[in-house]
């Protein structure tokens, strides 16, 4: 895991992803602050509705997932599916690795964040409760992140193929910051891919109506794609 981690972290791509989020963000928090000062705490606090959120998304799908196939895209794989460590115990291993750095970079955006909306502000007050309200979004927005990364993870790793899987996980993605909730009707097909692919949790809301479908859903989601990914390595012979 430890060698995951390294991985992971040594990545520049990792980095590049994260900078490249933080610098947007610096952008327009500067120009908030010269032209929209009045709502300048409140377009802060808004950052996981769209520049954190994506972000976040590029990281899982760029980077994170990589794990799950690169031995094969390194021509290492026979090697490591030779020797017990190179199955199961690496396969969760790999999963925790991941999950670790998607919510370390999940800490260093809200950090980030926060650290710009600080500096740059200059001395407009900071709304009553606006830290705390901060902090909230941002426990959701972890919460939301290591569910897309399983999601992700599981599909790349059935597929061993990091760009199916971009394409298979990004699209619901993408599609659900297009849908206008305002118009959704319960149980429909737009209203699943709005709330059903972690993007809602990724942008720090919680899904208010009807949890407990929600929590049946994301639960047969990840169960029956991790039983599908275990189901591919038992036929390669990878467990």
């Amino acid at each position: 895991m430890k060698a995951d981690l390294i991985r992971c972290f040594r990545n520049p791509l990792y980095w590049l992803v994260l900078g490249a989020g933080l610098s947007v963000r610096g952008i327009l928090a500067f120009f908030d602050s010269r032209f929209r000062n009045d709502a300048f705490w409140s377009l802060s606090a808004e950052f996981w509705n769209k520049i954190g959120s994506v972000t976040l998304g590029f990281l899982v799908l760029l980077v994170l997932i990589r794990l799950f196939s690169a031995d094969r895209e390194t021509g290492v794989f026979p090697v490591i599916n030779s020797t017990a460590y190179g199955r199961s115990t690496l396969f969760r291993n790999r999963l925790i690795a991941g999950s670790i750095a998607a919510s370390a970079g999940a800490v260093l955006l809200a950090a980030g964040n926060h650290a710009l909306s600080i500096l740059i502000s200059g001395r407009l007050p900071q709304p009553d409760g606006w830290n705390h309200a901060w902090f909230r979004s941002t426990a959701i927005v972890l919460i939301g992140t290591i569910g897309f990364f399983l999601f992700a993870a599981f599909v790349c790793d059935s597929l061993k193929n990091q760009p199916a899987a971009m394409c298979i996980c990004g699209a619901p993605f993408a599609f659900s910051y297009f849908i206008n909730a305002a118009v959704l009707k319960k149980f429909e097909f737009f209203w699943f891919v709005r709330y059903g692919f972690f993007a809602e949790w990724m942008r720090g809301r919680r899904i208010g109506m009807t949890p407990g479908v929600w929590g049946v859903w994301y639960a047969l989601l990840l169960g029956g794609l991790l039983l599908a990914a275990i189901h591919q390595r038992k036929e390669r012979k990878e467990l």
